[in-house]
């Protein structure tokens, strides 16, 4: 491992599948002013849905930090989709804690992993500055165990925020619980606090800010397991300023899948066609790249074999059924991972990823039948079956 890394991983520990990270509980507003609240969100529980459509039966966790107030239905929705949550944590506020614990970088407290904030400069931050930059803010307390009222206060409260649609798709969200260095390190959670089998996991699916991606997680998570994993890499936002090409090197470098949507390609590497972001995107290091086009499908590019193929895939439109979109580009990876993992190709990983993010969009927040059950199966496997037959290689 590279000077500074942790040292591989290896270990008779069980393994997941797939690690996914991050959960917020959306508040959805929709364009004709009606609301859907309390809805589990994030990217993690989505990803986690498409991934257990696929009928390969993997395993997921999920890694976040949440805090006493996490709702019971959504704790509810990710049992009974199967959903792995050994990973979620409460985060102690730092605020709250004692003089003396502030001054500490790392400690242990009743089998509890401390990482405490030291940078002063970095609480004096506002707002979307501490993307990617507030794993160091926070402490982690596996969950389980009966808080009081007093004991329940020296924690982060779950993160919450409005998802605003408007008529045309584009959506805006706006933090409802406090920005906080700690807000964004429950997000993505450091390496360092997640539990053995999440380190051991075959596969990962990070969302990361382009402009201030994890790179420190990303390459804990490159490093585990001597590298023998595989990495995806969803930008949830575009770039509002430009990328320097040292940082897209590095990003695009240390995942095997990097999807970003369209408008998110374009503001990192310029206009182009689809087949021309793709290139581009593989030139800085992507060794598959999967650009979700919303209703005009995907393009997928796979560099890892020679010569390298691109795919153009459809989108599974039902738009009688269209309720909320909301997710469903991370219900794409989701089953774009699975299917990969199950030795497919990509382009029909990417008729399961549209298939999954078609039942996504066909539901207010995520499906209330779980992604498990033979119903939803059944139903993404014959979407897929039929997007497969439409499916052209283009280059």
């Amino acid at each position: 491992a590279a000077a500074g890394s942790p040292a591989p991983l290896v270990s008779d520990e069980p393994r997941l599948d797939l690690v996914v990270f991050t959960v917020i509980v959306d508040d959805l507003v929709f364009p004709d002013g009606t609301t859907s609240m309390g809805v589990l969100g994030g990217g993690g529980p989505q990803t986690a849905f498409g991934f257990r459509t696929h009928f390969g039966n993997f395993s997921v966790g999920i890694a976040a930090g949440v805090g006493p107030d996490f709702p019971e239905q959504c704790a509810d929705w990710l049992d009974t989709n199967g959903v792995d949550t050994e990973g979620l944590a409460l985060v102690l506020d730092a605020d709250t804690t004692e003089s003396e614990e502030s001054t500490s970088t790392e400690k242990e407290k009743g089998g509890v992993a401390l990482v405490l904030d030291t940078d002063k400069q970095e609480k004096e931050k506002k707002g979307v500055s501490w993307e990617g930059g507030g794993a160091s803010a926070s402490s982690f307390r596996r969950r389980g165990e009966t808080l009081d009222d007093d004991d329940s206060k020296r924690y982060l409260p779950t993160p919450r925020a409005w998802q605003i649609t408007e008529h045309d798709g584009a959506r805006t969200q706006v933090w409802r619980t406090r920005p906080s260095p700690g807000l964004y390190a429950m997000l993505r959670p450091p390496f360092s606090t997640l539990p053995a089998k999440y380190k051991n996991a075959k596969a990962f699916h990070v969302g990361v800010h382009p402009e201030r991606p994890d790179l420190d997680l990303l390459l804990a998570l490159r490093n585990s397991r001597g590298g023998e994993i595989l990495i995806s890499v969803e930008p949830f936002t575009s770039a509002l300023n430009p990328v320097s090409n040292e940082l897209l090197t590095q990003l695009c470098s240390v995942c095997d899948v990097f999807s970003p949507n369209e408008l998110e390609a374009v503001s990192l590497v310029g206009s182009g066609n689809p087949v021309e972001l793709c290139e581009r995107l593989a030139a800085f290091g992507a060794k598959i790249v999967c650009l979700r086009r919303g209703e005009l499908g995907a393009v997928v590019l796979d560099t890892r074999i020679s010569p390298n193929e691109t795919w153009s895939v459809p989108a599974y439109l039902r738009d009688s059924e269209t309720s909320d979109v909301t997710g469903c580009g991370n219900a794409f990876c989701g089953a774009f991972l699975a299917s990969l993992l199950h030795g497919e190709g990509v382009a029909a990983a990417a008729c399961w990823g549209s298939a999954a993010a078609s039942v996504m969009a066909e539901n207010a927040g995520v499906p209330t039948v779980p992604a498990g059950d033979a119903q939803t199966r059944n139903e993404v496997q014959k979407r897929c079956e039929a997007l497969l037959v439409k499916t052209k290689r283009i280059k």
